[in-house]
This record gives structure tokens, C-alpha cells and sequence, in this order.
């Protein structure tokens, strides 16, 4: 069973929450499980209200709140007439959320899995999920909540009698990640690779392995450290003593091997083949991109580490679906084929992109719509270049931009004079005037970071069908 969300969270009692935060019981309340959001809170929950630079969610607090059926409040203040519990914390009530999730974490006796990455994190941390269900029950953090406060939660949510936890970790500058690994103890540290990303914050992709390798830094005896052996950055990263090394990868050194994979069902499909020193396994994953075979192999090499057989590995990850906006085939009744890649995007992950786009049967036109990549830095504009200079080599049929980074690369290319191409500033914009070049047959990807807001061009597309269904449309 794989849990994800926070529908049965554990519960806390006063006197936990006051020990955990350091805080003062003012009013007593029953036990609850614990939310930070008004929007989405349910009866029987204690509230803690965050601050940031422009907001305070101790604003929200209002008898009203109470009537809903929250039972308490881990905060600074509550509001007048607050007629039910009370842990008072002094500071920040960001903090007081990781000291409930370092408290959490210690009294969570299963074995948890932290893994990072520039690219492919929510796709991996799905597939071990699944390549562990097979052994035991597993919770994964919902979502990409792969920062502070989301991780955070990721750990307040998860059940205490599952068997294994998978959360992901994120980060924009140095730290970010040491302090996440502190939160969550990972008993197995992944890093599955090191790319352009965030380079507005790091003069250097070896900044950011350091930056990644982070997570490497207090792992202890009896840890499992999972790393890519393909990617001279992670294998350049130092591991602690007495601390066990699994390598994933393409090369022969490594104890999970990637020895084939190939696009097959008309680029539907990725055909896989992985080996270990005792068993081969061949298997299809029933999503495209060639890239899910390394994730897959990522995710095999932690799932036997901790004594999942290879077979089985490939029997579980041969159910996998994609996670929602990652590389995910959404085909309309008007025979629409459209790739939904919109949650993120970054150099690597967008050629990724281009590559299933190519390799996608296709009895119409290639059209790849692409908003900017963001916090790249100064070499942004460049960057942009290399991915429209992609374009021009894997012949896309009409290339549609958003964003000023992308009309700065494509006038510096001169590319308007080599390919079809239409741009916008914003998604909204651009996904009023889309639908007029798109017709049966088309496979179209969407792509871009996630201030570009991209869905709203998949929506619009969508909504041009009449339905929109989960199968392969042949014209």
C-alpha cells in the first residue's frame, strides 16, 4: 500500500506539541493532526499559523475558524474570544513546524528515504514507492513538497506503522539541503543528478553538486548513500566513512545497471533492461521519455539495497503512471496528442522533453510550445538558445514561445527564418491564439517553468475537445 496526503495523519496531543515546539499549554484540546492551511483544514485538527515576509496567517484565526471544528492553535497569539486550544510558541512558527517534524522523525522507527536532484525527483521518489510497495507498506510526501515547510508536513503526514518513507528535497541555494537532511535523518540518501538549475544563485554546476551534496554530509554508519555513476559531479561528492555506497548508472562499475532501454508502441512505452552481479530483469514502463529508464534504475538500486529482488522491481515499476505535469499523455477525442510537462522546467528536463516529443508516433504535426526557464542567471539567455537550437535539429513543425527569455534567444538565433514560430509573453495570450494551428494527429508538448504558468495553454487545448480521454488517438 502507498500512502500519499495527509488523510491519516498521526495525531498530537497537547503535551507533545508543547514539548515538541518548546511552547506553553495555555488551554488544554483534545488530539489532533496538525495543518498550516485554512483553506484545507478539517475537523479535528490543531492549526499552526505561518508567518512570511507578507503574510501572517495569524490573521485567519477568528471564532468562525473555531466553528469549523479546529480544535487548537500552536502560535504566537490567538484571536479575542478564542474558545478552544492553546500552545503558545515565542518566535517563529516556521520553526516551531520543523521542531514538530524533527519530533516526528524520532519517533518514526521505519526507514526513510530522502532523495535530490536538479531534474527527476518527483518521477523517482514515485517509482520507489511503488519498487518498495512490494515489501511493505510505503508513504510518499504528496505532491513536490520538496522544500522546508514541505517537508516539514511530508513528515507530520506520515503514519507511523508504514515501513518505509520516501520524501524528496529541494533547494535553491547552499544549505538549503544540509538543513532538510537534518530535519528528515534519511536512513538512504539519494542524489540522482546535477544539472543547470537555480544557476541565479551558484556561479557553477560544481557549486551545485556541493550544494547536493549536502545531503551526503551526516549520514552515519549503517546509512545507504544511492548516487549516479554516470555523472562525474555526483561521483566526484565525498561519502562518510562506514556508510554503504550503491551505484546506479549505465556503466559496468555500477551495482544496478541500466543495459538497454529503447522507445517502443509508436514512443509510448519504454522497453527497459537492468542487472545486478545476481539477477537481469526486462520490463516496460508504460509512459514515454527514455529518461524514466535511468529513473527507474535509480529507483531499483535503492529499492534492492534494502532487499527488494530485482524481478520484482520490474514487475512494480511496470505499473507505473506518470506523476500529473511530468512528460504525461493526455489525448483528446479531436485526436489532440498532447505531452502535459508543465509543472517545471530546466535545460535538462526540457531536451528530455524534446526527446519524447520526437520519438511519440506522430501523424500530424510536432509542435512544441516552451515558456522561459527561470532562475538560470546569467547565462540564461544562452541557454534558451541551446534548447531552440534543439528544436531546429529534431525538426519540430511549429515552435511556439512565452516569455521574453525565449523571444531573446529565437531573435538572436534568427530561427523565425528556419522554423514556424509564434510567441507570447504570458500562457493566457499565447493559448488564445494555439488552437488555430492545431489539428487530428498532432502531438503537442507543453513545457515551461511554473511562474509561466503553462496548464493554462493544457486547458485550453483541452477544453478546445469536447472530452478528454486517456488513450492513444491513431487518425
Amino acid at each position: 500500500m502507498i500512502i500519499s496526503g495527509q488523510l491519516n495523519s498521526p495525531v498530537w496531543t497537547a503535551p507533545e506539541i508543547a514539548e515538541a515546539v518548546n511552547g506553553r499549554i495555555v488551554r488544554w484540546a483534545p488530539p489532533g493532526s496538525v495543518s498550516t492551511d485554512t483553506r484545507s483544514i478539517h475537523p479535528g485538527q490543531w492549526f499552526l499559523p505561518l508567518v512570511g515576509r507578507s503574510f501572517d496567517a495569524h490573521t485567519f484565526m477568528t471564532p468562525q475558524l473555531s466553528a469549523k471544528g479546529v480544535i487548537g492553535v500552536i502560535g504566537n497569539r490567538v484571536c479575542e474570544n478564542w474558545d478552544t486550544g492553546f500552545v503558545q510558541v515565542d518566535g517563529s512558527t516556521t520553526e516551531s513546524l520543523k521542531r514538530l517534524a524533527m519530533f516526528a522523525r524520532k519517533r518514526f522507527s521505519g526507514c526513510l528515504i530522502g532523495l535530490t536532484g536538479s531534474v527527476g525527483k518527483t518521477t523517482t521518489r514515485a517509482m520507489i514507492a511503488l519498487a518498495l510497495e512490494s515489501i511493505g507498506s510505503v508513504y510518499q510526501s504528496p505532491g513536490n513538497w520538496n522544500n522546508d515547510i514541505g517537508v516539514s508536513l511530508s513528515l507530520l503526514g506520515m503514519p507511523g506503522n508504514v515501513g518505509f518513507g520516501v520524501l524528496e528535497m529541494g533547494m535553491s541555494k547552499r544549505g538549503e539541503i544540509l538543513e532538510l537532511a537534518g530535519i528528515c535523518k534519511p536512513n538512504v540518501r539519494v542524489i540522482l543528478n546535477v544539472g543547470a538549475a537555480h544557476l541565479e544563485n551558484f556561479a557553477s554546476l560544481e557549486e551545485i553538486s556541493i550544494a547536493k551534496g549536502e545531503i551526503l554530509r551526516d549520514a552515519t554508519m549503517g546509512d545507504i548513500c544511492v548516487l549516479n555513476a554516470d555523472d562525474p559531479l555526483v561521483m566526484d561528492l565525498a561519502v562518510p566513512a562506514g556508510v554503504k555506497k550503491v551505484l546506479f548508472g549505465r556503466g559496468q562499475g555500477s551495482d544496478v545497471r541500466l543495459v538497454s532501454m529503447q522507445s517502443i508502441d509508436g514512443g509510448l512505452k519504454v522497453e527497459t533492461v537492468l542487472e545486478t552481479n545476481e539477477e537481469t530483469v526486462k520490463f516496460v514502463i508504460p509512459s514515454p521519455g527514455l529518461h524514466l529508464a535511468l529513473n527507474a534504475c535509480a529507483a531499483a538500486a535503492v529499492a534492492t539495497s534494502l532487499g527488494v529482488p530485482l524481478a520484482l522491481v520490474g514487475k512494480s515499476l511496470s505499473r507505473f503512471k506518470p506523476v500529473p505535469g511530468r512528460c504525461e499523455l493526455q489525448v483528446t477525442t479531436n485526436g489532440i496528442n498532447i505531452i502535459n510537462d508543465v509543472y517545471n522546467a530546466s535545460p535538462v528536463s526540457t531536451t528530455r522533453a524534446l526527446e519524447s516529443l520526437s520519438d511519440i508516433h506522430c501523424c500530424g504535426k510536432r509542435v512544441a510550445i516552451l515558456g522561459d526557464m527561470l532562475e538560470l542567471g546569467p547565462t540564461e539567455i544562452k541557454l534558451h538558445e541551446l534548447i531552440l537550437q534543439h528544436c531546429l535539429d529534431t525538426r519540430v513543425d511549429l515552435v511556439a514561445l512565452v516569455g521574453k527569455r525565449f523571444l531573446a534567444a529565437a531573435n538572436n538565433l534568427q530561427v523565425g527564418q528556419e522554423i514556424n514560430l509564434l510567441h507570447a509573453y504570458d500562457s493566457e495570450s499565447l493559448a488564445s491564439d494555439i488552437l488555430e494551428y492545431l489539428q487530428c494527429g498532432d502531438v503537442v508538448l507543453v513545457k515551461g517553468s511554473r511562474g509561466m504558468k503553462m496548464e493554462k495553454i493544457v486547458h485550453e487545448i483541452k477544453s478546445y475537445s469536447s472530452n478528454n480521454v486517456q488513450r492513444q488517438f491513431y487518425c
